[in-house]
Formats: structure tokens, sequence, C-alpha cells
């Protein structure tokens, strides 16, 4: 009885232990580097009301860089997971309006995105080498702008920084290489065009890194910007 106990327990162990196996084996995480240009409207950048034909309304073209990584499951060709993108840059003529008070200058900007994705991988490659694949999905994001130079009225000082919280998404296009096994770490090349609008913005003083304090926060439509994001990396598992 107790050799049947064991043999039972094996096959049981050894069932559980190749289903595993066969759902670990469908994730895949990724991580690469990114290339941006951002073109940003920022009517009204701080301030709720609605703008008027005479209002001052900016528009900054600018680069960046960052990072980018995501974990997906695959089933078949399609492939579910979440990616979150982060990214520097500069901003080097900006402009912002908060109530009568004016900040225009140059600094920096920096963004974290988060959210879900669709893929599908297209029958279709490019010499046997790589995959086509398309993608879609919503995402979340803040970014917050540091001025290093910059005129001001108001209370708003070189001290602090403008944050908003965005609402979007974005398509991508790309190619992943073939490999007989994703413990080759095949690479990916990506196209992504992303789209955010602000839903709030927060003033933080933002003094000593450490300590960020909220001075005050609000809705906000006034902030949209458009990423045209490249990517380059390479699966880790």
């Amino acid at each position: 009885m107790k050799k049947i106990f064991i043999l039972i327990s094996f096959f049981v162990f050894s069932f559980n232990a190749r289903a595993l196996d066969s759902w670990t084996d469908g994730f895949t995480m990724r991580a690469g580097l990114s290339f941006t240009m951002v073109a940003m409207s920022t009517d009204k950048f701080i301030d709720n009301t609605e703008s008027s034909p005479e209002d001052p309304e900016d528009e900054a073209r600018t680069f960046g860089f960052g990072g980018v990584t995501s974990i997906h499951y695959r089933l078949g060709n399609y492939e579910f997971g979440v990616a979150s993108d982060v990214l520097f840059g500069v901003i080097r003529d900006a402009t912002f309006v908060s109530k009568g008070s004016t900040i225009r200058g140059q600094g920096g900007f920096r963004l974290v995105s988060f959210g879900p994705q669709f893929k599908y991988f297209t029958p279709y490659n490019l010499f046997n080498y790589a995959n086509f694949y398309a993608g879609a999905g919503p995402s979340w994001s803040f970014q917050t702008f540091v001025f290093t130079d910059s005129t001001t009225t108001g209370n708003f000082n070189g001290k602090n920084r403008v944050g908003f919280e965005n609402i979007g998404g974005g398509i991508f296009f790309g190619l992943e290489q073939i490999t007989p096994s994703k413990s080759d770490h095949p690479m990916f090349l990506e196209v992504a065009y992303n789209y955010m609008h602000s839903y709030k913005v927060s003033i933080l003083d933002a003094s000593r890194s450490a300590d960020v304090i909220t001075l005050s926060e609000g809705d906000s439509n006034d902030f949209s910007a458009h990423y045209i994001v490249i990517r380059l990396g390479a699966s880790l598992f």
C-alpha cells in the first residue's frame, strides 16, 4: 500500500511539474532602451480655465531617451501583458500659465508610463530572421517638468516643479528575432506612437529630492503630448 501511495504521488507531482512548466514557459520578460521624439501642447499649462483665442499657447518639440520593460503571456500568436516606459528629456523653451502667472524657460522632463498591452505576431517574417508583430493598449503616465533656467512671475520659483498625471494610449509595430528558444534572448525592434492627455496637475516643492512636498494640486485638461518612440531590446527570460 505504501508503494502504491508513493507511485501515485510521483505521477501527481510529475503532472503538476509539467503543468507548471507549461504555464510559466508562456511568460516572457523583455527589456531595452528607447529613444523618443515628443511634441507637447501646453496651452494654459497650469490653469484649468477655458482658454480663449488671445491666450498664449506654447508648443514644444524635443527629444528624450530611457528604458522599457514588459512582461507578457503568449497564447499562440497572441500576447497579453503589461509594459512600462521611463523617459528623460530636455525642454528648451516652454511656457506655463497659472492664474495670470507666467513661467517660461528651459529644463528637463521625466515620464513614467504604465499600462496593459495586447500584441499579435503576424505570419509574416523578414527573411526568416525576424517576425513582424503589432499591438496596442491604454496607458497611465506621470510627467514632471523641472526648470533649471526660467523667468517667472507669481509664487512659482526655480525650486518648484510641475507634475501632470495623464491618461492615453498607443499603437506599436515591430520585429522580433526568430530563435529556437526564448532562452536565446531574441532581440526586438519596434516603433510606437503614444498620445497622453492630462487629468490632474500638481505643483511640487523639489528643493529636497528625498522629501518632495506637494504645494497644490487640482484637475487639469491643459497638457497633451504626442510621442514617437523607438525601442530596441531583448527577452530576458
